[in-house]
């Protein structure tokens, strides 16, 4: 006891008056603070009928108190600490505090009011005489007594299940008429054989197509690459946002260079806008140097209705899922929390999906929250192709435009992220903001997964796919160029480097206001910077021969199955955890390529089943229109002959 008090006096003494911020403290210290996680023995305490409670408590000292002003001055660096005046609780208060069990049997609302006063009750007792602290709880997620039994199936549940058999049916019997059909009865048949299993899968493993004067080969595993990114940084955020079992080691690695690298790994996503907007205006600049009319109004419609089919059909069943089935996966003393609240969320705002809003309508109510980008991505395809269309005629000046637009930008994200305090992406990824999923951090809403904050992204695409057409139709060749070779090679390096270090131009702490917006407005188009000049060398003969491997096509094909799929699964696992979660880099690697394996391979059915056939529909309906209206023009044509003879 005394030697407690001497070291909390002596760190109390030291720093008094230098700053409001502790920054750094012994083992000794840190360990004399109450734990910020615990849980109880779960399973156990409802098999016995015991009373479980899960929920978050916040600590206030009755006087002066050495202890507690520690933990405020810590707790003050938000940016790397969690806040360890609130503790995080899940116990079974009918075996640790039977001594405090309400005395009467109230009816249900009552009920729940006196088991949520009975944990409170419980915590605050052992805080008191553990370190002198009351304990208000200002978060309850459950109380629950007992096992649960499982409700009924709902009317959605048994339309998704309906909906499943359906899909499975028509996998069987497209599956059997291309086994048992002529090579000659399935031409006029292709939209029956559109979900054929063995039809999908070559189309799972067609080689991609490829062009003379434009090497996309690198796409295909920069696309598998950065769904990697996403997976690590996914799988440390969901562990972040649930029950840890060692504090300590979090906030102490929270500033190694790795643990930001995987922190701010999310600017990688910055690439997928890259690459779609880059690969629709380099599809329409290929149909203008063939000298092809494209029709504005047309295009525009086509090019969407293609894009929404080719992203819509997955996208839909696994949100559809998530809104029924989901919360059936599993249990857990973290299920209700993690995992119900969410489902609940979906079944909500599941026509936000539908409508490609979810990242703007009730931006606060996250359903899997991975899918922002899927709304995101759509909202500025559709104003890239605009973009496209407008700039069809401007060869030479389509290039100002467009810079002139992106300056802009980055303008307008400087002057919000300045007016409203905003953060760049480290700083938004803290302990206590992942904890609430962001819900109290407008630089999320504004920032990261709002159309404007992506802009950056999506003109850098359009950029290079014009400075790329410039450079064809000038018959520069940059690959003679040793200057260029170096710049494209280094480039990779820089823009690893740029994630992994940005960071630290903030310094420790709080950030001031202009840095914070300088880095936030400027992060993301650095980083496109360095990956369009990486890209550029890719497409003009810098050779890259890990990415330009023919084997990362099929796993490019099942990125999207699995960027749909990897958090559910990961998230499922951590919420039926019965213990809280060790995060270490060991456990993060192993956890990563656990749950990379399993979301490719669950997109496989998804893709075999869902994707691809809706593709493949599509493509076969498509085809018999217009043969359709070929035959319907030629009809009238054959009639004028005869009657001319």
């Amino acid at each position: 006891m005394w030697a407690r008090a001497v070291s909390l006096a002596l760190a109390t003494v030291a720093l008094a008056g230098a700053s409001d911020v502790l920054y750094e403290i012994s083992d000794e210290q840190y360990y004399e603070m109450p734990t910020l996680f615990h849980l109880d023995e779960y399973e156990r305490c409802l098999a016995t009928r015991g009373v479980y409670c899960t929920g978050s408590f916040e600590l206030s000292p009755q006087g002066p108190h050495q202890l507690f002003q520690l933990m405020q001055r810590y707790s003050a660096n938000w940016v790397d600490n969690f806040n360890h005046t609130r503790l995080h609780r899940g116990l079974c208060v009918s075996q640790r505090c039977r001594q405090l069990a309400p005395q009467q049997h109230p009816g249900q609302g009552e009920h729940n009011a006196a088991l949520a006063e009975w944990f409170e009750s419980c915590v605050n007792e052992s805080t008191m005489l553990s370190y002198n602290l009351s304990s208000r709880l200002y978060q309850l997620e459950y109380c629950r007594r007992g096992e649960v039994n499982p409700d009924g199936l709902s009317t959605n549940e048994r339309a998704f299940a309906g909906f499943v058999a359906i899909l499975l049916a028509f996998c069987a019997v497209s599956t059997v008429l291309d086994l048992t059909l002529s090579d000659h009865a399935k031409k006029g048949a292709a939209w029956a054989l559109s979900f054929s299993i063995p039809g999908c899968w070559r189309s799972l493993l067609a080689p991609p197509p490829c062009s003379s004067e434009t090497d996309l080969r690198a796409f295909d595993g920069l696309r598998v690459l950065c769904m990697m990114c996403v997976i690590i940084e996914h799988v440390c955020w969901i562990t972040t946002h649930t029950f840890l079992a060692d504090t300590r080691r979090y906030e102490q690695t929270r500033r190694a260079l790795d643990a930001m690298l995987m922190a701010n790994s999310t600017l990688v996503v910055q690439i997928f806008f890259m690459m779609s907007s880059f690969l629709l205006a380099h599809k329409l600049l290929q149909q203008r140097r063939r000298g092809e009319q494209v029709p504005v109004v047309r295009t525009f419609f086509d090019t969407m209705i293609n894009r929404i089919i080719r992203v819509s059909p997955s996208y839909f069943v696994v949100v559809w899922f998530a809104a029924s089935w989901w919360s059936r996966a599993g249990s857990g003393p973290m299920w209700t929390p993690l995992i119900e609240a969410e489902v609940n969320i979906c079944r909500s705002k599941w026509w936000t999906h539908l409508l490609y809003l979810n990242n703007i309508v009730y931006a606060n109510d996250k359903c899997l929250i991975q899918t922002w980008y899927l709304a995101a991505d759509m909202q500025l395809y559709g104003l890239s192709l605009l973009l496209t269309l407008a700039l069809w005629r401007c060869r030479r000046g389509a290039i100002y435009v467009l810079t002139a637009l992106l300056a802009g930008s980055i303008a307008l994200l400087f002057g919000l992220a300045y007016t409203w305090r905003l953060v760049p992406t480290f700083v938004m990824h803290r302990p206590e903001s992942v904890r609430t999923t962001y819900s109290t951090e407008p630089s999320f809403n504004v920032l990261y997964q709002s159309p404007l904050g992506n802009v950056p992204g999506a003109l850098a695409g359009l950029l290079l796919a014009h400075l790329h057409h410039q450079l064809l139709d000038s018959r520069i060749v940059l690959s003679k160029y040793k200057w260029f070779r170096w710049s494209a090679v280094s480039s990779v390096c820089v823009s690893a480097w740029w994630v992994a270090a940005s960071p630290l131009l903030l310094g420790r702490g709080a950030p001031g206001r202009g840095g914070a917006a300088a880095l936030a407005s400027l992060e993301r188009p650095i980083f496109a910077f360095f990956v369009g000049v990486a890209l550029l060398g890719a497409m003009h003969g810098v050779p890259c021969s890990f990415l330009s491997w023919r084997g990362w096509g099929c796993g490019a094909r099942l990125s999207f199955g699995a960027l749909l799929l990897h958090l559910p699964l990961n998230k499922s696992l951590v919420a039926a955890r019965l213990a809280p979660t060790q995060l270490d880099r060991q456990s993060a690697i192993l956890e990563w390529f656990g749950v990379a394996s399993v979301s490719y391979l669950a997109a496989l059915p998804l893709a075999l089943c869902v994707e691809l056939p809706a593709q493949r529909l599509h493509r076969a309906l498509s085809a018999l229109r217009r043969r359709s209206h070929v035959q319907s023009d030629v009809a009238p044509h054959d009639t004028r002959q005869k009657t001319d003879l």
